[in-house]
């Protein structure tokens, strides 16, 4: 027995961009524009998600990536982040461990124009 959610769908840029319209400026719960459009509730989610993250380029047919995906990139980038953080906190202290100089008082000249200095 195939179920309809597991059933591959098609839809066009014009339509996700409705349903996310719908979602999103004509505030729908997501049940309800799914119902209405014939789509399983989750990928109106990940329409939204995408919308909100990425913009009017989301809606295009982009290659399938999946939560787990998203999760594994994360999973791989956080060292690598961490790491680059600090590496940058020790260029830090390396680099900037003296207190910044005091900046020069500024000595009014005799052409100075706020003072009307001239005579």
């Amino acid at each position: 027995m195939k179920h309809s959610s597991n059933r591959r769908r098609d839809i066009s840029q014009a339509r996700r961009g409705q349903i996310v319209q719908r979602v999103i400026v004509d505030r729908w719960p997501i049940a309800r524009a799914a119902a209405a459009f014939d789509t399983p509730p989750r990928l109106v989610e990940i329409w939204v998600a995408a919308y909100r993250r990425h913009g009017m380029a989301s809606l295009r047919r982009a290659p399938r990536r999946t939560i787990a995906a998203e999760r594994l990139e994360l999973w791989l980038l956080r060292p690598s982040v961490a790491m680059l953080r600090r590496v940058s906190l020790g260029l830090r202290r390396l680099l900037g461990s003296r207190q910044p100089a005091a900046p020069a008082p500024m000595r009014a000249f005799k052409d100075d124009r706020r003072g009307g200095g001239a005579s």
